[in-house]
C-alpha cells in the first residue's frame, strides 16, 4: 500500500509499503557544446615589394578553413632555397649575395607558400678574403700545424687549406653569403662554425679541444684541470682538487650543457 507523502523542496514523493530499498534521482546537468576548433591555414599568399635590385620585403597571409585571412609575415618560417645566391630574415626581407632566379619559402602551420625572385648582385665587392690562426685551447694553448680546414657550405664549398708551422691559414677569395666552416686534426674534437656570414674581410681563431682519454674501465674524462692533467670525478668539487678545472667534458657527469647540445 503506498501513501502520499508531504510536498518537499519541489518534489513529490510517494512512499510505497515493503522492504524495496527506494532511490532517488535528481535532474542530470546540461552539457555545454564543444568548442569549435580554431580555423587552420589552408594556404599560404606571399606578396613582394622591390625595395632595391638586390633587395626585397616579402609579406605572408595564410587563409585561413573558415574563409577568413591572417597576416603571419612575423609567425611564419622563412627559408631560401639557394643562399649561395639570396638569403631572408624572420621577418621576410630578401637580400641578394649573387644575381640570379631564388626560390623563397614560407611556412605556417605546416602550409608551404613560395615565390620565385630574380635578384641582382649587390653593389660592392662579391669576394673577400679569410685569414685565421688554428690553436689548442688551454690549458696547453699553442698553435697547431697540420689542421685541415675546409669550407663544408655555400658558394666555396669544398674548399680545403692547411694550417702552416705556425697555425695560420688563409683563403684568399671567399664568395660574397653564408657559408660553413670545418676543422679536422688527429687526436682533436671536430670543430666548426655555421651560418657564417662572409660580407667583408675577416679573420677568424679555430679552437681545438684534444679527444678525452679514457680509463682502463672505458670511461671518459670528465674535465680538464690547469696543470694539463684530467678528472675523471664525478662532482665538480672534487674535480681538479690541487690546479682547478680548465674546461669539463660535454657530454659528461660536470657538463650543464641541456641535452642535445
Amino acid at each position: 500500500m503506498c501513501r502520499a507523502l508531504p510536498f518537499l523542496a519541489a518534489v513529490g514523493l510517494t512512499a510505497c509499503a515493503g522492504t524495496g530499498a527506494q532511490s532517488l534521482t535528481g535532474p542530470t546537468p546540461a552539457t555545454s557544446p564543444p568548442a569549435p576548433a580554431a580555423p587552420a591555414a589552408t594556404a599560404i599568399i606571399i606578396a613582394t615589394t622591390s625595395l632595391t635590385p638586390s633587395t626585397f620585403q616579402l609579406s605572408a597571409t595564410a587563409r585561413l578553413s573558415d574563409a577568413s585571412t591572417r597576416d603571419v609575415t612575423t609567425s611564419a618560417q622563412w627559408e631560401s632555397a639557394d643562399t649561395a645566391i639570396a638569403i631572408v630574415t624572420p621577418g621576410g626581407l630578401v637580400s641578394s649575395v649573387a644575381g640570379g632566379d631564388v626560390e623563397i619559402r614560407a611556412t605556417y602551420q605546416g602550409v608551404v607558400g613560395s615565390v620565385r625572385l630574380a635578384v641582382a648582385r649587390p653593389p660592392g665587392a662579391s669576394a673577400f678574403a679569410l685569414a685565421g690562426i688554428a690553436r689548442e685551447v688551454a690549458p696547453n694553448s699553442h698553435s697547431l700545424a697540420g689542421v685541415r680546414i675546409q669550407v663544408t657550405a655555400g658558394a666555396d664549398f669544398g674548399l680545403t687549406t692547411t694550417t702552416a708551422s705556425d697555425g695560420s691559414f688563409g683563403f684568399p677569395s671567399l664568395k660574397r653569403g653564408l657559408t660553413a666552416i670545418e676543422a679536422f686534426k688527429d687526436g682533436y674534437l671536430l670543430w666548426r662554425i655555421g651560418n657564417w656570414m662572409v660580407d667583408e674581410n675577416k679573420q677568424l681563431i679555430v679552437s681545438l679541444f684534444p679527444i678525452p682519454p679514457k680509463d682502463e674501465s672505458g670511461v671518459t674524462a670528465s674535465a680538464r684541470c690547469s696543470d694539463s692533467t684530467w678528472s675523471w670525478a664525478k662532482l665538480q668539487m672534487l674535480a681538479c682538487a690541487d690546479s682547478g678545472i680548465a674546461y669539463v667534458v660535454c657530454p659528461g657527469p660536470l657538463c650543464t650543457m641541456p641535452s642535445g647540445e
